[in-house]
């Protein structure tokens, strides 16, 4: 609760708190510009309040969602209040409030929206809200309030927990990340588990598979944590009959997403009042978080060698930043990439038209899929994933499984124009750059494995830096479960960007004294390793102290392991 105070006081100061005239030209009060400091509670609307002061101080009272946003509904008007229905998503957005003709209005950008389970959807769309401010019982109430929620940026980056739930992946052997946010005030063990029954996003949901099963629901005990750091989760409907497997996927599932709850170390499941029993559970029946490390895929931490290739040459950065040859059998490479758990290489020979795979130092196999040009080269799930161009010059995208098999990926579901691409170590979606009209686009897709492998279920994300939309994407690649780096310009020009699968954070990792033509990222659950090439050949590789620090080596590809 005393986070809670502390996010709304400091949310006051942030939405501002001037007295504004109520007659004359047009005033704005800036939301999210003040700095951090003064710190002001969240209170109902005080007598004789101004109607620009009202709709100031209920935007500000959305910060707190306790009771239903009881705080907030006291700016409402008698009918309004009833029905409003803040918890069927909002609106998360940057602007101000303007009193323009008597009427009272939220102007700015809509960044985004959100839907009742907490999903995200970017959106870079201008907005405007008249709130219809009316005098009830003599004093300014409220009669149009947002459909939801109305979030600063500043706010939802800041106060509101960005949640990673896992699924299970359709093959039974690992778990797959989905997103949802939800106000600190409001993440419990039981809001993690109500996102568990709900099912994944739309985005995936062809390629994975929710191991509680359509009927289970939480009992009325709910979800609590103990002193040990134990979660108890109270459900119906689990089926009794459930193989092993399916089981070891539902302990996995669930104590993973309630690891979101930062002190969780370990589960037990009652179903319908009972222990119900899980694979690798101990002699007390909990299921401990280091019991789960084989399926969750990404390392812990972000900590690997770079590799990359100077002068057709193969080679690995150290972490004394010496560059040691590799083993391609006497061949000169143009790219090299190395799974994430650093036993298979795929080296691109230097003329692009055969790729070497096998165990890293260990014998190659080469493999000619039939284009020119490959490249962009990257691992996921033991499988080499690159593009490359046929005869007309039309670009495919490319998988060769472990046993040399090559699949041709279908990507009509993007349309043409493939530029760039990079698939998350789950498999489930890929991050994808195509060129439409001249413009270079960031889209998400799912990999549906249904059939034959297609990219499927296509959204456009509009991102934002600022109040400037990123354009020309020129690389891309993901650096966590739910996050990604990319090339893009903005206002400033180019930089390199970090930003999550569905649009919901921009970050700048600029400045950058060179311009980057290649960037790459270790996928690990801190996000902090990424690198970046120059039009130089230049290498610079970015801390957890958001500093760019130059390498010695000039490359000619770089790339970490994934």
């Amino acid at each position: 609760m005393m986070r809670l105070i502390a996010a709304v006081l400091t949310a006051m100061l942030l939405i501002g708190c001037t007295d504004i005239p109520t007659a004359g030209p047009v005033q704005e009060v800036p939301l999210g510009s003040e700095p951090r400091g003064v710190q002001i509670i969240a209170k109902p609307p005080e007598p004789g309040i101004s109607a620009v002061r009202l709709v100031e101080n209920f935007v500000q009272a959305m910060v707190d969602p306790d009771v239903d946003y009881s705080v907030a509904r006291k700016y409402l008007t008698k009918e309004s209040a009833a029905q409003w229905q803040p918890g069927e998503g909002g609106a998360v957005f940057r602007g101000v409030v303007s009193e323009e003709d008597e009427t009272v209005l939220v102007k700015g950008m809509q960044t985004g929206v959100l839907d009742g389970e907490g999903r995200f959807t970017a959106t870079g769309n201008e907005m405007s809200h008249d709130f219809a401010v009316v005098q009830e019982e003599g004093e300014w109430r409220i009669g149009n309030p947002p459909a939801g929620v109305l979030v600063s940026d500043y706010i939802f980056e800041r106060w509101w927990s960005h949640v990673t739930i896992y699924f299970g992946a359709a093959s039974g052997n690992h778990v797959v990340p989905d997103l949802i946010h939800v106000p600190d005030a409001l993440l419990t063990p039981g809001r993690i588990v109500e996102a568990l029954v709900a099912g994944p996003s739309a985005a995936i949901e062809s390629s994975v598979l929710n191991a509680m099963g359509p009927q289970v629901g939480l009992a009325a005990r709910s979800a609590s944590v103990d002193s040990e750091g134990t979660v108890l989760v109270a459900l119906t409907g689990l089926d009794t009959a459930m193989s092993e497997d399916r089981r070891r996927l539902l302990g996995a599932q669930l104590l993973w997403s309630l690891t979101a709850i930062p002190r969780v170390t370990g589960l037990q499941v009652l179903n319908d009042g009972r222990v119900y029993p899980l694979p690798d559970q101990n002699e007390a029946a909990v299921l401990e978080v280091a019991s789960q490390q084989r399926l969750q895929l990404l390392p812990r931490t972000a900590t690997s060698d770079l590799f990359g290739v100077r002068d057709g040459v193969g080679v690995r950065i150290d972490g004394e930043g010496e560059a040691l040859p590799m083993e391609s059998q006497g061949a000169a490479v143009s790219e090299v990439a190395v799974s994430i758990d650093q036993t298979l290489v795929g080296f691109i020979n230097e003329s692009r038209t055969t790729v070497l795979v096998g165990p890293l130092g260990g014998a190659l196999i080469p493999i000619s899929p039939g284009h020119v040009n490959l490249r962009a080269a990257q691992f996921a799930l033991g499988n080499l994933w690159l593009m490359g161009d046929d005869a007309a010059g039309v670009t495919h995208l490319i998988r060769i499984t472990g046993a040399g098999k090559i699949i041709e990926v279908d990507t009509t579901g993007v349309g043409d124009g493939l530029v760039d691409f990079s698939v998350s170590q789950a498999g489930e979606r890929a991050a994808v750059i195509v060129e439409r009209a001249g413009e270079r686009r960031l889209v998400m897709s799912s990999v549906d494995e249904s059939t034959r492998p297609r990219l499927a279920a296509v959204a456009e994300l509009s991102l934002l830096n600022g109040r400037n939309p990123l354009t020309n994407f020129g690389g891309v690649e993901w650096s966590g479960e739910t996050e990604l780096v990319v090339l893009a310009e903005a206002q400033a020009g180019t930089s390199v960007f970090r930003t999550r699968l569905d649009g919901s954070l921009v970050e700048d990792l600029g400045p950058l004294l060179e311009r980057p033509v290649q960037v790459s990222a270790l996928p690990g659950t801190d996000g902090t390793a990424v690198v970046m090439r120059s039009e130089e050949d230049v290498i610079v590789r970015h801390d957890a102290n958001n500093r760019w620090t130059r390498l010695d080596d000039v490359l000619q590809d770089v790339t970490y392991p994934g």
